[in-house]
């Protein structure tokens, strides 16, 4: 039988189908606009597109992520009929107006498509936006209750035209009435290209575009935006669009991979958000609501609406479908701006991070890839620009404030590398930023040429089993430890090392060992409780687990710890650090950042950067201090191994001996004697004398000289694990010993 593969996204994920037909018997004719198959929801359709070749058979090629599936079809008179496979025949009518077909007969009970088709664009035929529409549009990514950039910049509008346009007109109305006219320029839109939305087959396209500049706005407003086309069709029909409720704010794209996707449905103090929606607050936020993988064809929604909407057959919002990090990012800037007193502004956030994907995805295929050494996708060129051509492409026409960046787990198996020499993800993260506000901001007045970009380093859990975490947390920052910096000017930083999950993927024995907990985590299995084993492990004291039992049974885990539920610290991180870069906030814009160090006596005196830290000074968090490796300050006294990042001589070959690059801070020389950057110490320390500054204390060296010291450098786990209510009565995040007083760790 034929199988439709839906990808793991499930509903209203759009199949497209081409149906290649050769010839008509009969008055009506199969070309030119596709025939449809409305989705029940009126939120998406699947088109099949028609071509006569000659023949009275046809092919139904599926765009399937593995490939094309193809079923045979004929054609007899106006009756259709295609065989599915030896157990399913679909036969179906085409109606005497042409205009629709009715699908009938099948040999046994599951049905062939839906009971019609209709013919696309059709008086009564709901049709599906572009990208998969051929009709006159906006683009999908385009769409009522968006968010619009507000002035300075100028923001555009943008769609698709078919036929032979000879203008597009756009009016821009507000709530007032008052309205303006602008002309469209034609095929001015960046075209999308790459593998279909479903994999397999090309991106449907190129289109015939169009695209209007619209006059600087200052933020708010309600607008209805109605744009008209002059000879996109035969008698005048169908050659309008209009989009409504329409504002102007500011517009962040988020992207990544599977823990920038993790949506909020997976995250801690979800409840939360609704609850607050609930009570009015965030009526400033609005995004493309839904699984960040369909990030091109989500619709706009505001807050209210995306938490009142509810997933299909379910009583979960749709506003859990949405990357939780993104998010509570706009949440927290939201936050700030009403605590300074502020009327929040429009926030408008759209994401297009996908699991398990590469840097190299996203990049540009350009000069600027090549320029890279030593990257993961040099070998694999189907690696190369394909995400950034089908999913970052529909959105360069759209001004935006700026971008956030959550991703490398898929890159932990390959070189981190360095900026400075042009080698591996460090040198790709630097050149990503810069091809992104490249293309962005190529007509000038729109998106700024230097618009800030943030980025998420990885939680310890994401490392995959790859080496040099510490590596490539560097690298993530162009190699510079800390952002802005000069390879990276106006990005700030949201550091993740000490953000695993709270209660730990399994919750603790409160969920297994002990079965005091009912769960499921969607993937695992789930817990049920047993009364006999809970009362044993709590020594009759059930009540110890009932933080333990609420984290497990309120917010699933997905796929184990490499995707932590603590994403509403990620977007607390970025919402502080862009306020106090992007939006005057007082506070710093990054934590504590290593400026210099100096022994005296049997102390080394560690300095912050003063500048950095702005109103802000270093606050020292409690440890257990006997256990010295939870500082996780650690020195070095034997300068010959250091190493940032060894790596095999032979970089294809992974039983070559290692070595440490002059990029690493090595020689190349190989050391079989003592392993590259091993003999590491952890340290004690104190909070200084001055407020930038921290003690630590070299006693336990007996008078040797520290060669190096390093912070929360790879593998990070700061929580105490002789703490034995741990995972039990409290969680742990956010632990790690040295912090900004404004909650930021130290770089």
């Amino acid at each position: 039988m034929m199988t439709v593969c839906l990808n793991s996204r499930g509903v209203g994920a759009i199949l497209l189908f081409v149906l290649q037909m050769v010839r008509v018997q009969g008055s009506c004719d199969m070309a030119g606009a596709p025939w449809v198959i409305p989705d029940a929801r009126g939120l998406s359709a699947k088109l099949y597109y028609a071509k006569d070749t000659g023949g009275d058979t046809f092919n139904i090629t599926m765009a399937i992520r593995h490939g094309p599936g193809v079923v045979p079809g004929t054609l007899s008179g106006n009756k259709v009929t295609i065989d599915m496979d030896s157990t399913l025949t679909c036969e179906g009518i085409i109606a005497d107006d042409c205009y629709s077909i009715n699908w009938s007969t099948t040999k046994d009970s599951k049905g062939c498509f839906t009971p019609s088709w209709c013919r696309a664009w059709t008086k009564g035929c709901v049709s599906p936006a572009p990208p998969y529409g051929d009709g006159f549009s906006f683009f999908s990514t385009i769409s009522s209750n968006m968010v619009l950039q507000m002035a300075p910049a100028k923001s555009a509008v943008y769609g698709i035209t078919v036929g032979k346009p000879s203008s597009v007109t756009v009016k821009v109305t507000d709530e007032h009435g008052s309205s303006y006219t602008v002309d469209a320029s034609l095929n001015s839109m960046h075209q999308p290209f790459g593998p279909g939305f479903e994999g397999g087959m090309n991106y449907p396209g190129p289109f015939q575009t169009w695209k209007a500049y619209l006059k600087p706005t200052p933020p708010g407003g309600n607008y209805t935006i109605f744009a008209s086309c002059t000879g996109c069709t035969e008698g005048g029909d169908y050659e309008n669009a209009t989009i409504t409720n329409v504002t102007f704010g500011d517009v962040w794209h988020c992207s990544g991979q599977s823990n920038m996707w993790l949506p909020l449905e997976n995250s801690f103090m979800r409840n939360h958000t609704i609850a607050n929606i609930s009570k009015g607050t965030f009526t400033n936020m609005r995004a493309m609501i839904g699984d960040s993988a369909d990030g091109v064809t989500n619709p706009w929604m505001t807050a209210q609406q995306a938490a009142t909407t509810f997933q299909p057959n379910s009583q979960i919002p749709m506003l859990f479908k949405f990357g939780a990090a993104c998010w509570y990012f706009g949440q927290k800037i939201t936050e700030l701006m009403i605590q300074d007193g502020k009327t929040p502004i429009p926030i408008g956030l759209t994401n297009t991070a996908i699991g398990g994907q590469r840097i190299e995805e996203y990049m540009r295929n350009n000069s600027g890839m090549t320029l890279c050494k030593d990257r993961s996708g040099e070998d694999s060129p189907e690696w190369n620009g394909q995400l950034f051509g089908k999913m970052t492409m529909p959105f360069v026409d759209m001004t935006v404030k700026g971008w956030v960046w959550y991703q490398g787990e898929n890159n932990m198996g390959e070189t981190k590398g360095n900026s400075i020499a042009n080698i591996g993800y460090g040198c790709e993260m630097r050149e990503l930023v810069k091809g992104w506000r490249e293309i962005w901001s190529e007509t000038p007045g729109t998106t700024d040429p230097n618009a800030p970009f943030g980025v998420v380093t990885l939680a310890s859990s994401g490392s995959e089993g790859g080496p040099n975490m510490g590596a490539m947390r560097y690298a993530q920052t162009a190699n510079y430890g800390v952002l802005p910096n000069p390879a990276m000017p106006n990005t700030f930083l949201a550091q993740a090392y000490d953000l695993d999950d709270e209660w730990d993927a399994n919750s603790g024995p409160c969920a297994h060992a002990w079965s005091c907990c009912t769960w499921s985590d969607g993937l695992a299995g789930h817990g049920v409780y047993n009364a006999t084993a809970c009362k044993a492990g709590t020594n009759n004291n059930e009540a110890i687990c009932t933080n333990a039992c609420k984290a497990a049974a309120d917010t699933i885990v997905k796929m184990g710890g490499i995707h932590p539920r603590s994403k509403k610290q990620v977007g607390d991180r970025l919402g502080l650090s862009a306020y106090s870069l992007v939006y005057g906030g007082k506070n710093a814009a990054t934590g504590p950042t290593l400026s210099s160090c100096a022994v005296s006596g049997d102390q080394l005196l560690v300095e912050f950067n003063t500048s950095l830290l702005g109103g802000d000074s270093v606050q020292l968090q409690p440890y257990n201090r006997s256990q010295t490796a939870l500082s996780f300050l650690e020195v070095q006294v034997d300068a010959s191994i250091f190493c940032l990042e060894p790596i095999h001589s032979n970089i294809s070959n992974r039983s070559s001996p290692m070595t440490c690059q002059s990029w690493a801070g090595g020689s190349s020389a190989t050391n079989a004697s003592k392993p590259l950057d091993s003999g590491w110490i952890p340290l004690n320390i104190s909070a200084g004398s001055k407020g930038n500054t921290v003690q630590v204390d070299l006693t336990p060296l007996n008078g040797t000289a520290p060669t190096a010291v390093r912070y929360a450098w790879g593998i990070v786990d700061c929580c105490d694990h002789s703490d034995p209510m741990l995972y039990i009565t409290h969680g742990c995040v956010a632990n790690c010993p040295i912090m900004s007083t404004s909650g930021l760790p130290a770089n």
